[in-house]
């Protein structure tokens, strides 16, 4: 046989199987394991035997008989013999068919394949593909056009086979890719029992996202009675789609939802979330409403919004699913525009406040609007110097109390040096506001203003020393000591008569030095390139008497401030903790406290505790657990409050998990409002969610 002859029979053996990769994955259920592919080419070395190699010049027909073996790169194909007929372009494999390509494989007992016309069959074929462990087995598969396949005796699972322990199968299947999948006799089955029949059906087939309903979901609330969810997922286009879904909540009525998701372009997105419920508990119309949207105008002109509004102060607490949702006090929707200047930036907003905390929102503020434009840091004198500017423009709204607006102008100075090693900066600012007040209680309006400078000066010196950690097997590091010296000086100024509408309106009279010690540990070595810790501790003294309040520092009344501290751990890659204290050194000990403490073994378990501290406020746990031993799994998680000594919220979860499905049961209890839910889930890996997803080690 000829070097030509046997590159021929190589490449032919590999065009075998060229029809079974033209359908592209995400065809359906009955396609998904199919994986996508153009053409099969020969590149590279190829690698055959057989016990025979035969040409047979006559009838123009390639011969490879007994243990036909073929390896080109990851492909691999054997049989026990192959015949390609070089007039017609027919090749047929018979015998213990076997292809591979990586870790997707093709069985079969014979195959057909017309290389013109690119149809073929498959005969008792099974077709297995890794990703995503999908089987599809089938009595015959023929492509019969460019696009369209008829399967005979049809089975489909991401479960092991044989013996799956869910499965889909149907007497006949024609499909048409981009088209319809149409079956007859249509069961689903479970452990070899059939739970659900469909004498006829007709699916989409397409090559990407597909619309169809998702799983139910069915709740049993002590405050709501039972609840049922059903949802549809909807491919509008292949830049949108969205969710609508319908729950029915026995003591309340229907529960109508929907969430929009568009990318459009680049620079043209967003989602929308918007939920409405005629709710028989309130006797009237509620409603939600949550999303984003961003969008370039022309040019570098950006506009974005962020909306988040409800009906009633009520409304999260009956139908947010997350704790922090139900813990919302103030909710914030904004729209605005920016546009970027050479070295600034413009900003012009919107802002509207839901206060959660009361029935009316009339005495709220509202950001109508709020306008913002600021410098980056521009060079003077020879770039020994620097200056920038920021503005601020805010009119204060609301339906029922004194409205305002507030105009502010702070130009800045700034002078960096440097010498043997000492890092100085020299900063001043000027603070500079006006007011127009519109009082509720008259028709007159009247303005006032304030002027307060502030002087800065930071040094600052960096010690930085590398060196091994080998006994933590963290190999080398870089250290770094960072002490600093911080002098502050705020002139004294009267606020006779200013309002009081936010923090922003008070800079207090200041005369102190602030003084820190801090300390960076970096990894540097392969995987511990990380930050490795972080220690930060500083504490200010008042000059000229007690501290006044001010956000630049914790703790006033007093010469010496609290102490504030954070120190962050991350030396081993399944452990980290987070303190960040704030310590009174005037008796009254700690006044600010937050301990989080995380540890996790990639799919064994995972646990988080969260301890917060405010004196006199709030004292709460937040504890998080989840692990997994073979195919059961659990969560708990529990947040309790020692002020009150009772628990908030809690979470029980268990989670049975086979290779290829999932049921989940769950029990929520909550304060807020005081409910107590089951809930039931069912998971078919591989179409109502990926592959390879633990449900018992989300977080």
């Amino acid at each position: 046989m000829t070097k030509y002859s046997r590159a021929v029979v190589c490449t032919v053996i590999l065009l075998v199987v060229v029809f079974l990769l033209l359908v592209p994955a995400g065809g359906g259920p009955l396609l998904a394991a199919m994986p996508l592919a153009a053409k099969t080419t020969v590149e590279g070395p190829v690698d055959i035997s057989a016990q025979t190699l035969e040409y047979d010049k006559a009838r123009n027909i390639y011969k490879a008989k007994g243990d036909a073996d073929l390896r080109e790169g990851i492909k691999h194909l054997t049989a026990d013999s192959v015949l390609y007929y070089k007039d017609t372009e027919d090749v047929f494999a018979e015998g213990n068919v076997v292809f591979r390509e990586g870790d997707d494989v093709v069985r079969s007992e014979k195959i057909h394949v017309n290389l013109m016309t690119k149809t073929g069959t498959i005969e008792k074929g099974t077709i297995y593909v890794k990703q995503g462990n999908f089987t599809i087995v089938g009595e015959q598969i023929e492509k019969v056009g460019e696009s369209q396949y008829k399967i005979k005796k049809c089975q489909f699972t991401t479960c092991d086979m044989p013996g799956p322990d869910w499965m889909f199968s149907a007497q006949d299947v024609d499909i048409t890719v981009e088209g319809y999948a149409k079956t007859k006799g249509t069961r689903f089955h479970i452990l070899d029992q059939t739970v659900f029949y469909l004498p006829y059906g007709i699916f989409p087939v397409k090559t990407e996202r597909q619309s169809g309903f998702l799983m139910p979901e069915f709740v049993s609330s002590s405050r709501d009675g039972m609840k049922l969810k059903e949802s549809y997922f909807w491919v509008i286009d292949k830049d949108k789609d969205a969710t609508i879904a319908l729950q029915y909540i026995e003591q309340r009525g229907f529960l109508v939802g929907s969430e929009l998701r568009y990318r459009l372009k680049e620079d043209l997105k967003g989602s929308w979330d918007f939920g409405i419920i005629q709710d028989r508990k309130y006797d009237r119309t509620r409603l939600a409403l949550k999303g984003e949207h961003e969008q370039t105008l022309f040019k570098e002109t950006q506009f974005k919004t962020n909306i988040d509004y409800v009906s009633d102060k009520d409304y999260l607490q009956d139908f947010a699913e997350a704790t922090s949702r139900r813990s919302e006090n103030l909710l914030k929707s904004t729209a605005y525009i920016e546009h970027p200047f050479k070295s600034s930036l413009l900003t012009v907003e919107g802002a509207y406040f839901r206060d959660l905390t009361t029935r009316s929102n009339d005495s709220a503020f509202k950001y109508y609007p709020h306008a913002t434009f600021f410098t980056e840091y521009i060079p003077i004198f020879g770039k020994k110097l620097y200056t920038d500017i920021y503005t601020d423009f805010i009119n204060f709204y609301r339906e029922k109390g004194d409205t305002y607006s507030r105009m502010s102008v702070e130009p800045r100075l700034r002078l960096p040096l440097s010498w043997n090693g000492l890092n100085l900066l020299f900063n001043g600012t000027l603070y500079e506001k006006a007011y127009l007040i519109g009082h509720s209680n008259s028709e007159g309006n009247e303005t006032k203003n304030r002027t307060t400078g502030k002087v800065e000066g930071d040094a600052n010196v960096q010690l930085v020393r590398n060196y091994n950690l080998d006994m933590l097997n963290l190999g080398e590091v870089q250290s770094l000591v960072k002490p600093q010296v911080r002098y502050t000086f705020i002139s004294a100024t009267s606020y006779r008569d200013i309002p009081l509408i936010d923090p922003y309106d008070r800079i207090n009279k200041t005369n102190a030095i602030t003084y820190s010690l801090n300390h960076y540990l970096q990894g540097l070595t392969g995987q511990n390139a990380r930050e490795l810790s972080v220690l930060e501790i500083s504490q200010t003294y008042g000059l000229s008497g007690d501290l006044e309040e001010s956000d630049a520092y914790k703790g006033s009344g007093s010469r010496f401030s609290d102490i504030d501290s954070r120190l962050t751990l991350f030396l081993f890659r399944d452990l980290a903790y987070t303190n960040e204290t704030v310590l009174n050194v005037h008796g009254k000990g700690l006044t600010t406290m937050r301990n989080i403490l995380t540890h996790a073994i990639p799919g064994v378990y995972f646990a988080s505790i969260d301890h917060s501290y405010t004196r006199d406020l709030n004292d709460q746990v937040y504890f998080d657990v989840g692990g997994k031993y073979k195919s059961v799994g659990g969560r708990y998680q529990i947040r309790y409050s020692f002020k009150d000594s009772d628990w908030i919220d809690t979470l029980y979860e268990l989670i049975y998990q086979p290779k290829c499905w999932a049921v989940i049961l769950s029990l929520t209890q909550t304060r807020r409002p005081r409910d107590t839910s089951i809930k039931i889930s069912f998971d078919l890996t591989g179409l109502t969610s990926a592959y390879g997803t633990d449900r018992s080690l989300q977080r």
